[in-house]
């Protein structure tokens, strides 16, 4: 009897160590084999069946630490031992959280600011003496990298800092993305069927910055009413459909259409004079035409 309890108690103490030198883990790996393929074994030690092989790079499940340094893993319904010196593991959720830790951070150091002036120059250097290399219309959001002596450096060239009004990232949505996109091609030639940089007609030019974000819409003005939802002109975001019929276009539902920045305004593709422009909502010809707003986003 006292024989049977020792073996019972020394079973159950290899038991444990057993599973303290072979810990359970949550966790994924990534091969980094130096570009040599990895062999899976089926024990861990180099003189076992080799199951499979793996590509460097590829990513497993980590199931748990075997000794001497090697580590079962599982891939694609094969589980097997790899040895640690040619495996990454990562802990579950670290990436994830080192990612949205560097996410924030990138947040927080950037500052975004709002075009208040109908179209301001973009110059090569921080002073009027420097040349002019492109504009920013009204409503346009960009980032701003460093601010010195009244200039805002941006991502291609200074601005400055007296038509820019400071606006917090977190209230950035991605119909002010969609319309701080569209903002970019004032001054593009309109092309009536154009529905490219090279030139635009009216749903031609929504249509085309709508694509970029991954959302098709129909190719005219009359039928882009069909998109989305309603929205009322008091209701409008930037983002937004704006659509309107003008006199003399028979059954059309509609027969112009832009996209609204904010403040009243939109941008669309006008004539074959003026091209792609920025026009007021309030400006009577847009007021007694409206006919509706539409919302993707």
């Amino acid at each position: 009897m006292h024989l049977k309890m020792t073996i019972t108690r020394l079973t159950a103490a290899l038991l444990v160590s057993s599973t303290l030198a072979a810990p359970v883990l949550a966790a994924s790996g990534t091969v980094n084999s130096g570009g040599d393929p990895l062999r899976v074994r089926a024990d861990p030690n180099t003189s076992s069946q080799i199951l499979t092989k793996l590509s460097d790079g590829t990513q497993v499940e980590v199931l748990e630490q075997a000794e001497n340094g090697w580590y079962k893993i599982a891939h694609e319904g094969i589980s097997g031992f790899v040895s640690g010196e040619y495996l990454v593991v990562h802990e579950e959720g670290q990436e994830q959280a080192v990612a949205l830790a560097a996410e924030a951070d990138a947040e927080a150091a950037s500052t975004f600011g709002r075009i208040t002036a109908s179209s301001l120059n973009v110059r090569s250097g921080p002073s009027t003496d420097h040349e002019k290399v492109g504009s920013l219309a009204a409503g346009r959001v960009v980032e701003l990298l460093e601010e010195s002596d009244g200039w805002y450096r941006i991502e291609n060239g200074y601005i400055s800092t007296e038509y820019v009004t400071i606006v917090d990232p977190s209230q950035i949505s991605k119909g002010q993305e969609i319309a701080d996109y569209a903002l970019q091609f004032v001054g593009y030639p309109y092309v009536y069927g154009g529905s490219s940089p090279k030139g635009f007609d009216c749903s031609g030019f929504t249509s085309y910055v709508y694509k970029q974000f991954g959302i098709t819409i129909n190719r005219t003005a009359s039928t882009q009413l069909d998109n989305g939802t309603p929205v009322s002109m008091s209701e409008l975001q930037p983002g937004d459909l704006v659509m309107f019929k003008k006199s003399g276009t028979g059954s059309k539902r509609a027969s112009h259409v832009g996209i609204y920045i904010g403040n009243n305004q939109f941008v669309h593709a006008s004539t074959s004079t003026v091209g792609v422009i920025v026009s007021d909502m309030d400006y009577a010809y847009y007021t007694t035409g409206f006919v509706g707003g539409r919302r993707l986003v």
